[in-house]
């Protein structure tokens, strides 16, 4: 029962990353209609950027989250205008496809030229703190985390459903050409939007870097799991993304605890195709 309950608290906590790469691919996929195929890869830049933070001028992790969110932004944003605003434009999936693809790849080697091929890890002086909770024990950075997690959770939900921005975003992702009407910049929204998207990616990438290992393409896998996040909690809900989240980090852990870690991916890849088609024959039917 004590490793049944300690693997059930590990998906939670775990699944708090993947609820806030699948907000920010839900947000970007929810209002411009793209796949970011690039997301891994922002979570990837974030963790370096933290690394560089704490190594070169002593800045602790969890101090450098603002700068880290508003340095990915800033990222996001000039992706958003200079290279995805004229792709946009050819009305092309394949365009967008490679675009971000190519943008992927092209962090990832960056960071591979810059840091090398060696493997980083962040250790602070409570990085091998413990708390006890009865049959369980909780890293110290791992709980502090999934709190700073739903803080960033609740305060997306509320800025999208009670700020003007956010109404304007929800506007644009019903309706882009009524919202341009009625005198919204959607160009401007889209940028907003990417930003935002980017930022929640380097967030993630960040609280990561106290228990997880930082190198060149750490955020593939966690990539492909934002994607699973998107179809489970459905598109554009911010509650759904994150339940999604909690989900497939329990199943994850699950997975591994009663059948193998070594098939604890492929049980995801297969309940992911099985959501696919079960989505997909609900859809046809309702024709």
């Amino acid at each position: 029962m004590e490793v049944f309950l300690q693997a059930l608290v590990n998906g939670i906590l775990l699944g708090g990353f993947y609820s806030l790469m699948g907000m920010g691919q839900n947000i970007i996929f929810g209002v411009m209609n793209i796949v970011n195929f690039c997301h891994g890869e922002m979570l990837m830049v974030g963790m370096y950027i933290t690394y560089v933070l704490y190594t070169y001028f002593g800045v602790d992790p969890y101090v450098a989250l603002p700068i880290v969110a508003v340095l990915m932004f800033g990222l996001g944003a000039l992706i958003q205008s200079t290279l995805i605003t004229p792709s946009l434009k050819t009305k092309s999936f394949t365009n967008l496809l490679f675009l971000t693809v190519g943008l992927g790849l092209l962090l990832t080697n960056g960071a591979l030229v810059i840091f090398g091929s060696t493997y980083y890890k962040i250790i602070t002086p409570y990085s091998q703190t413990y708390i006890p909770l009865g049959p369980v024990t909780i890293a110290l950075p791992r709980l502090i985390s999934f709190l700073i997690l739903i803080v960033v959770a609740i305060a997306l939900f509320a800025f999208l459903k009670y700020s003007t921005t956010g109404k304007q975003i929800r506007a644009v992702s019903q309706n882009p050409i009524g919202a341009e009407v009625v005198g919204i910049n959607v160009k401007k929204i889209y940028i907003l939007t990417y930003g935002l998207g980017v930022a929640l990616a380097g967030i993630a990438g960040s609280l990561l870097t106290q228990f997880y290992t930082i190198y060149p393409t750490a955020g593939a896998s966690f990539g492909f799991r934002a994607l699973i996040v998107v179809v489970v909690g459905g598109l554009g809900s911010i509650p759904g993304a994150f339940f999604a989240g909690i989900f497939l980090g329990l199943l994850e852990q699950m997975s591994a605890l009663f059948i193998s870690p070594s098939y604890s991916d492929m049980i995801v890849f297969v309940t992911f195709i099985i959501i696919l088609v079960v989505r997909q024959v609900m859809i046809l039917r309702r024709r």
